[in-house]
């Protein structure tokens, strides 16, 4: 008995290897999997070979066939009808979902700007079901299967455990058990993440990011990160997000959205940067969404010269830097990618956000961390959330043959 166990769990670990390298690369051939794996090419044959007959995998004549000698070499790809996920994204004022194939390409996409301030876990979950099923509804034709994974990406802290909002700047109400009620709902299973703590997902197979660890950071509404360490995606079994954004920077200092008192946040969020540059009390809450227009704004008004706004820029990089300069002392160094509107004047608040660090950490550690920006924060998190629900749909394929095995989560 040990002996079967132990081979199926070989099977289905080299299944999944061969998976995993064929998101890194889209299309790839046998010889190409058998290289990047390091399975022999009889092996990574057979894998490809049996996902093939599982209608997992596809496969195709190579282009340039015509041009080369000797038996072509096909083309593996994924089979889109192989199963259907869906991304639902959750901010202040509106909802989205994309559905998308198994080959991960989008086939629908809706949109609803709807006040989503006073709903409770109910209405709240109906009004996610109708958007899903209203993006499923244009797909039907194309002879997809029913959605088998949705991923909710919200603002705010989550309990990926429970499938519970505890609380979000989008909402009034808290402790939100949505996920167990939306996937009876909609027959799928769902799983209920912050944004942010998704967001390296959104790189998980995409080629140029060689760095094993990094970390997003988001500044916008909020203040929130987003963890890559040991090469895996960090969200803990209970508390989904890193909230980066609510370290104390200052204690008793600037009012938080949290309803606490001198976060990171507080200085570094757009409410925060708008608050400083235009003189209003550190106090005040503001309960109303900044405009990304009203960020470039003073963006560039802190570009002509000195003044509030350019003093704004800078205390958030200042407070930015002090909290990566704790972090670095939990953890190594590691490269930062920016989103979010305030990702835009990275320019103004960089060099305050490296001086934060070099106070705040040991021996200026983690002062000289590659930054860079990922522009378009949207993008980022339907990525982000598709591929955190592809990479669910590949480990049930990785253990069971077929797609129609069930699921065993």
């Amino acid at each position: 008995m040990l002996a079967k166990t132990d081979a199926e769990g070989v099977r289905a670990h080299n299944r999944r290897v061969v998976i995993d390298q064929l998101r890194r690369s889209s299309v790839s051939t046998r010889r190409a999997v058998s290289a990047a794996t390091g399975l022999s090419v009889s092996s990574a044959s057979a894998i490809t070979a049996a996902l093939i007959r599982d209608g997992v995998l596809v496969e195709a004549p190579d282009d340039e066939r015509g041009l080369k000698r000797g038996r072509p070499e096909r083309r593996l790809g994924f089979e889109p009808s192989a199963a259907t996920v869906a991304a639902v994204k959750i901010a202040v004022g509106e909802m989205a979902v994309r559905v998308s194939d198994y080959a991960g390409q989008p086939l629908a996409y809706v949109h609803r700007t709807m006040t989503i301030a006073d709903l409770d876990a109910d209405r709240m979950v109906a009004a996610i079901a109708d958007l899903v099923r209203e993006a499923e509804a244009l797909v039907k034709r194309l002879g997809q299967p029913k959605t088998e994974r949705l991923t909710l990406a919200v603002q705010g802290k989550t309990d990926a455990e429970d499938g519970r909002i505890v609380w979000s700047p989008a909402m009034k109400h808290r402790d939100l058990v949505v996920g167990p009620k939306l996937a009876q709902a909609l027959g799928a299973t769902v799983s209920v993440c912050n944004d942010c703590s998704l967001m390296p997902e959104g790189v998980r197979w995409r080629g140029g990011t060689n760095a094993r660890d990094f970390a997003f950071l988001f500044i916008g509404f909020g203040v929130g990160m987003g963890l890559r360490i040991g090469g895996r995606t960090f969200q803990d079994g209970t508390n989904s997000a890193v909230e980066f954004g609510h370290i104390n920077h200052v204690p008793g200092g600037a009012a938080c959205r949290c309803g606490n008192s001198g976060c990171v946040e507080a200085y570094a969020g757009d409410y925060a940067i708008w608050r400083r540059a235009l003189g209003r009390p550190a106090s005040e809450i503001i309960d109303r969404r900044i405009s990304d227009a009203e960020i470039h704004r003073l963006a560039e008004d802190a570009r002509k010269a000195p003044g509030d706004a350019r003093s704004a820029f800078e205390e958030a990089g200042i407070a930015i830097g002090y909290g990566l300069g704790r972090l670095f002392t939990i953890i190594d160094p590691l490269p930062i990618i920016f989103t979010g509107v305030g990702a835009h004047a990275i320019d103004l608040m960089e060099p305050a956000i490296r001086k934060g660090i070099a106070e705040s950490s040991i021996a200026e550690q983690g002062a000289d961390v590659p930054f860079s920006v990922e522009e378009d924060v949207d993008a980022l998190v339907f990525e982000a959330a598709t591929n955190h629900a592809l990479a669910g749909i590949d480990k049930r394929f990785a253990r069971s043959p077929g797609r129609h095995a069930e699921a065993a989560e």
